[in-house]
């Protein structure tokens, strides 16, 4: 094979020839491979029919022999990109043909960048790194790039320092490509084969691409044919062991595989258990190949990705251990695994098929992963459509147990449950009351009208101090009276007795006697008409201050005094906690007037009779405080709670609806 460039003379004959060249070659790139072939053919015969004279003689020697190596690369380049199967390949290929036949320096390889975040402007070299190539060829060639038009189909620029031309061609139909190198030359129009041979590479590159796209899309439309034929066969399934039957036998013909088995997660579990396999009629969920299968489908769920052995990257290779020993017991060129999510994200799922042949597992690949969601979501349609109403509730029931939330609740329940049994104080919280710890009432001592009040309820007294005053007056006037009735009764006593009236003197005698005694009756009333306090305490009735010059009965009460040094606690306990409730036991007391302050007591005694207080029947137990800093009141009222002793949680928080149900339902 003789490279383009060394063909001798080639380069001395004038531009237009070589441009009618490069012409016919940009129209053969853009032909098929046969077409090509034939159109060289008839290029020969053409060559073969001009007049034979010693110069055309030797033109037609030339351009023929260029023609032989035009075609010689042209298959050459047709071979090596019609052989790859992806674009970087192709670009390796076409450069490493540049390389051969062109005697291309340098073939390298421009991607413009897009307006995505990270996809910037890519210069690579096909043939020999970036970083070897010297400054000048390098800067050159970025220069050439960004200088050339969108719509150019060829650039050059020529190196006269370093005797190079750079060369760039636009890729059609990938924007932004475009295929560039360098090669020895003397002027910027030496090497126009070069130049052709570069553009017509680009044009091939061009075709490839073209024809991998068409080829994709056909797969892609083929994929997306079967997958809705297969969609609607799952959707007919009288039952999901159907449905599983039917999709592992349809996938198995289809991607034409050895085997295809598939395992579901019983209500989004985390296990994968086989449901259905192409190699056998039943499941055996007991046998080796099972749990095989089982192993695999596992491993899938728990990648969450599509998997394929042999693996791509060493670094996966010890997260597929279950699918190269499935593998090797199946003697399968590779194996495909893919989970089957559905629109949600939740895997229901997972598939597996194995290969004899390498391409086809990877053809597979790419069905398998893009329709995954679509199996997902027929299987779980066909779950749903064919379960009875009990298998639904059973169903629905263990989704439930798997979720989060349901979780949490029974973490809560458990705890809650488990602090039930923690031993706690049972307290009964009731209303109390403060009294004193006993009471004198001051009645007046008899008849006479209320001269003044001196005193308050809620006022602090002293012993023996003036409370209230009695109006004398009519006392006074009525004692002045019976004095002068007892003059007059004396001296008429006197008279019976010198007349010897002894019998009426005896009369005198009595009557003198009844005024003496009421006399001193007034007399010493006339004496106590100031009430005073019998003991020191505070006021705790007795509002008299509108009530002055009102005539008072005698034992009519008039104050109620109660001592400060100690007061009495009442508690009001309801009937229904009585019997929880004994003397000796501590309360807590919290008044009102004093809510920043707890007072500790104990009980003393308990009144017997219950009491109706504030329409509830209540017990009354008491307790005793000291007061001696006098800021206890009678009538404060303040809640009590009394410490009955130690029950676990749960009977002191549900002891009474129990007895209250219990009691309601008879028992």
């Amino acid at each position: 094979m003789r490279p383009i460039g060394n063909n001798p003379g080639l380069d001395a004959y004038p531009k237009s020839q070589f441009d009618g060249l490069a012409a016919s070659a940009e129209r053969m790139s853009q032909l098929k491979p046969g077409t090509r072939t034939a159109h060289a053919g008839r290029l020969e015969d053409i060559l073969a029919a001009l007049p034979v004279s010693p110069v055309n003689n030797v033109s037609k020697n030339i351009i023929a022999e260029a023609v032989d190596v035009g075609l010689e690369f042209t298959r050459e380049l047709n071979a090596a990109v019609a052989a790859c199967t992806r674009l970087e390949d192709a670009q390796a290929a076409a450069a490493s043909v540049l390389q051969q036949f062109a005697m291309f320096e340098f073939v390298g390889w421009y991607t413009a960048g897009g307006q995505r975040i990270g996809q910037i402007d890519r210069f690579e070299g096909l043939t020999a790194s970036i970083d070897e190539l010297p400054d000048s060829p390098r800067t050159n060639l970025q220069a050439i790039v960004s200088a050339m038009p969108d719509d150019a189909t060829v650039a050059k620029m020529f190196d006269a320092d370093a005797g190079c031309l750079h060369v760039a061609a636009t890729v059609r139909g990938l924007s932004g490509h475009r295929l560039l190198g360098y090669f020895a030359a003397d002027s910027a129009n030496a090497g126009t084969s070069q130049v052709t041979a570069l553009e017509f590479a680009a044009g091939r590159l061009a075709e490839w691409n073209a024809t991998f796209q068409q080829e994709h899309a056909i797969r892609s439309s083929q994929h997306v044919a079967a997958l809705v034929e297969l969609l609607g066969k799952l959707a007919a399934a009288r039952s999901i062991a159907a449905a599983t039957k039917c999709l592992v036998n349809e996938l198995k013909s289809y991607l034409g595989a050895t085997e295809v088995s598939l395992g579901l997660c019983r209500d989004q579990l985390v296990k994968c258990r086989l449901a259905a396999t192409s190699s056998a009629p039943d499941v055996d969920k007991f046998s080796d190949v099972s749990r095989l299968n089982e192993a695999v489908l596992q491993e899938s769920t728990a990648r969450s990705a599509g998997s394929m052995w042999p693996a791509s990257e060493s670094s996966n290779r010890h997260s597929l251990l279950s699918h190269q020993q499935f593998a090797e017991v199946k003697r399968a060129a590779a194996v495909v695994s893919t989970p089957l999510r559905s629109e949600d994200g939740v895997v229901v799922g997972a598939l597996v098929a194995a290969f004899d042949d390498l391409e086809n597992g990877q053809r597979a690949q790419n069905f398998l992963f893009a329709s995954e969601r679509g199996i997902a979501t027929a299987i779980t349609s066909t779950t749903q459509a064919t379960q009875g109403y009990l298998a639904k509730v059973a169903s629905g029931f263990r989704r439930l147990l798997k979720t989060a939330k349901f979780k949490i609740a029974m973490a809560c329940a458990g705890i809650a449950t488990a602090a039930m049994f923690v031993p706690m104080d049972y307290r009964v919280t009731c209303d109390s009351e403060l009294q004193p710890v006993f009471r004198r009432f001051i009645a007046a001592p008899f008849d006479a009208p209320l001269e003044e009040c001196l005193v308050e309820p809620g006022d602090i007294v002293e012993a023996n101090q003036l409370l209230t005053l009695l109006d004398g007056r009519e006392l006074r006037w009525e004692l002045a009276g019976l004095r002068a009735d007892l003059a007059k009764a004396v001296k008429e006593h006197n008279t019976h007795l010198s007349a010897q009236e002894f019998g009426e003197a005896a009369i005198g005698r009595h009557e003198i006697d009844r005024l003496e005694n009421r006399s001193a009756l007034l007399a010493q009333r006339t004496q106590n008409l100031e009430i005073r306090s019998p003991i020191a305490g505070v006021i705790v009735a007795g509002n008299l201050k509108e009530t002055e010059g009102v005539p008072l009965e005698t034992g009519q009460s008039l104050f109620e005094v109660a001592p400060l040094d100690r007061m009495v606690v009442e508690v009001a306990i309801p009937e229904e906690d009585i019997w929880h409730v004994q003397p000796n036991m501590v309360l807590n007391l919290r008044l009102d007037a004093l809510p920043s302050e707890t007072v500790e007591a104990t009980i003393l005694r308990i009144h017997p009779r219950a009491e109706l207080r504030d329409h509830e029947n209540v017990f009354v137990p008491e307790a005793e405080l000291d007061n001696s800093d006098k800021r206890l009141r009678p009538g404060m009222r303040g809640d009590a709670k009394v410490s009955t002793g130690s029950h676990f949680l749960g009977w002191n928080l549900f002891h009474k609806p129990v007895a209250y149900v219990v009691g309601w339902l008879g028992w």
